[in-house]
């Protein structure tokens, strides 16, 4: 019969489907995770970015939302916030060094004071982890420069508004920078070493183009 072929397959169970799993966990990382995962300190790391985005983040598009009183008043604030931080917490953590200036009571004179951790103290080898010490060189090199060129583009385009603003922004982040490498005596070494080069560089061109 021409059914007889067609009816088992009408008559067959459904095929069984199976059983949702349990969610597994995502193996996927973002990026800003995975990166930082390099670091012994990766909260540090958060923070010697964080007000530094911010401010320049309300810098550059706080006009559009707010007054510019109001612009210049919020990034004065995340400027302050970030000098603390940078000066007294992520150069500790990240690099080992400090620096700090007091005022004599009697002469009344301001004395600048640098410190470094020394190799052997405890917890040297976090303090001495290469990611966190080029990530926190190059975000402190990195921010004047920045605020450099904000202000160099203020100047161009006549936003006197915006000087106030860049003048606190440099005046705090080069400070950190002056306060760091004072700190730090391989920075200072490879400065020398940097200048050195360039100067040898100089001498073979004028030498070749002779």
């Amino acid at each position: 019969h021409p059914t007889k072929g067609f009816l088992p397959n009408m008559i067959q169970p459904p095929a069984t489907t199976a059983a949702p799993s349990l969610q597994q966990p995502s193996s996927y990382t973002p990026s800003a995770i995975s990166f930082l995962n390099k670091s012994s300190h990766p909260i540090a790391c958060s923070f010697h970015i964080l007000f530094k985005g911010l401010g320049f983040l309300i810098y550059m598009m706080g006009s559009k939302f707010m007054e510019d009183i109001m612009v210049t008043v919020i990034c004065i604030l995340l400027l302050a916030a970030d000098f603390w931080v940078v000066k007294n917490i992520t150069g500790r953590l990240l690099v080992g060094l400090r620096w700090w200036n007091k005022v004599d009571p009697v002469t009344g004179m301001t004395n600048w004071m640098f410190e470094s951790a020394a190799s052997n103290s405890q917890n040297s080898n976090a303090r001495n982890n290469s990611f966190d010490s080029r990530f926190f060189w190059s975000v402190l090199y990195l921010t004047p420069v920045l605020w450099s060129l904000c202000f160099l583009s203020a100047m161009f385009w006549f936003e006197f508004q915006c000087f106030v603003t860049l003048s606190c922004a440099l005046v705090l982040s080069v400070s950190n920078v002056y306060g760091y490498y004072k700190c730090s005596a391989d920075q200072r070494e490879k400065l020398k070493q940097w200048m050195d080069s360039g100067a040898e560089l100089g001498v073979r061109a004028m030498v070749r183009n002779g």
